[in-house]
């Protein structure tokens, strides 16, 4: 089903403008065939690491890129979900805690209490905006939870997730505004007005933010390019519509998907239009060397496509999975929080392997010829957007359920490693940050679990890094 394109409206009942309210992936090592195979029974402690499954090892007789190939595991079925039963912080104040099984912990408050997105770390802080109903952004001790500083009167409501990039902290707000903060103080260092609504988050690379806005004098919506120093504008140029996800940085490229499903390149330094492909895509892109790893719609059900960075021609494609939560992703500003929130399915590709949440489903494929390795299914959830979108970090694939249950995955076997029960239900992509993870919630809450040594590490912002390309680098 095609998208409609976005109409630039007001949400209702949120205040106006002006109103306060990488680099190519190292090739994977060569196999081992002697080399002896570990594979963890359920419930069994993992004691090191896991080789990764073998790639012709599928069943006989199946098809390249058909997910049933695979046995699908529950996601609790190797290791129960412990439950945090965190306590109950003052509004603004944090607390910290142990998990059962004896992590460190701690819970912080975000004063107004409502849907946060994705945060960010940088510099020994966790960066959150206070939701899209407010006028603040809060920097928290990463080790504590509680509030290092907060600006409370930003000139517009409905700041995004941050990027925290070289000590400042960039965002835009729902109604129109980009900022860059001091990351220690807070103190504004710029700020430039763009247009109402402005929903998607920034990117940010070599100086220069990346942000989507209204065109007044095209009458439509642009991409633009600002310095990031300054605020000051280098290049804009028109897109169909409002962003679906962030902008990615990849080589000398900007690419990005809208919500009525074009899928763009763009030459970063100047903002010239390579290509732009309508494959009803509902998700940001990744991009590893001379191919775009998308997530589309198609006849009611997803799929994930590659397609050719040189000239965004289609290149393969895999099995669609039907699911009813396809139907989900916004294409229309009349529901501003709904585009301002949205994540969707969007791939991450490691070292020759594609991971995905789709639905109820989290899938590792091979990325060049879409052969399953392994799959695992929250129960019961599989039709709906059960499973929010994945992030990486080191060995680990981390992702939060809607209902709020944490979930700590071997990249090579899919197995559980850790998992708990927040008791707070998530939408936003947890981060990873030296073996700390962080997850936001929809009702105000900011909940840290210390799961592992500091080299789990690298996934520092939504999408990985300030390009939303990968893991952070050092």
């Amino acid at each position: 089903m095609k998208r409609a394109l976005i109409v630039v409206a007001a949400l209702g009942g949120v205040v106006g403008c002006g109103s306060p309210a990488t680099e190519d992936p190292a090739p994977a090592p060569p196999a081992q065939a002697d080399a002896p195979r570990l594979v963890p029974k359920p419930g069994v402690d993992l004691a090191g690491p896991i080789a990764a499954p073998s790639r012709s090892a599928r069943r006989a007789g199946t098809a390249a890129g058909d997910h049933h190939a695979m046995p699908a595991l529950d996601l609790v079925s190797d290791r129960a979900v412990v439950a945090l039963d965190a306590p109950r912080p003052p509004r603004g104040g944090a607390v910290a805690f142990h998990t059962p099984d004896e992590r460190a912990a701690w819970i912080a408050r975000i004063p107004e209490q409502v849907q946060l997105p994705a945060v960010a770390y940088g510099d020994g802080r966790v960066y959150v905006s206070g939701g899209f109903e407010s006028v603040s952004y809060y920097a928290l001790d990463a080790a504590t939870g509680q509030v290092d500083w907060m600006t409370s009167q930003l000139e517009d409501n409905g700041p995004t997730a941050a990027v925290y990039d070289d000590g400042r902290v960039v965002f835009n707000t729902e109604s129109c505004t980009l900022f860059a903060l001091d990351a220690k103080s807070g103190k504004r260092l710029w700020f430039h007005t763009l247009g109402d609504p402005t929903l998607a988050q920034i990117a940010v690379a070599d100086g220069l933010v990346f942000a989507s806005h209204p065109d007044a004098d095209a009458g439509g919506q642009a991409l633009s390019a600002y310095r990031v120093a300054t605020g000051d504008v280098v290049w804009s140029r028109p897109i169909a519509s409002e962003l679906l996800g962030p902008p990615v940085i990849a080589g000398d490229s900007v690419y990005a998907t809208t919500a009525a499903g074009v899928t763009y390149r763009v030459t970063r330094a100047t903002g010239r239009l390579a290509w732009a492909r309508d494959y009803d895509a509902t998700a940001a892109p990744w991009v590893v060397a001379d191919e775009v790893f998308l997530s589309r719609q198609v006849h009611g059900a997803e799929q994930q496509i590659v397609v050719a960075a040189d000239s965004g021609a289609l290149v393969r494609e895999q099995r669609a999975i039907a699911g009813k939560y396809v139907w989900d992703v916004p294409s229309d500003a009349t529901d501003s929080k709904a585009v301002w929130a949205f994540e969707g399915s969007r791939p991450v590709i490691d070292r020759g392997v594609r991971y995905v949440a789709m639905g109820g489903a989290i899938r590792a494929s091979d990325a060049a010829s879409g052969e399953p390795m392994w799959e695992r299914r929250y129960a019961g959830k599989e039709q709906a957007r059960s499973v929010g979108s994945v992030a990486l970090a080191g060995s680990e694939i981390v992702v939060a359920t809607r209902e709020g249950r944490l979930f700590g995955l071997d990249i090579d076997t899919g197995y559980t490693l850790w998992s708990y029960d927040l008791g707070h239900r998530v939408v936003a992509e947890p981060i990873v940050a030296k073996g700390w993870v962080y997850a936001a919630t929809t009702d105000g809450y900011v909940i840290a679990v210390n799961v592992a040594d500091p080299t789990l590490d690298g996934w520092h912002m939504f999408g990985g890094s300030p390009g939303h390309d990968g893991a952070t680098s050092g």
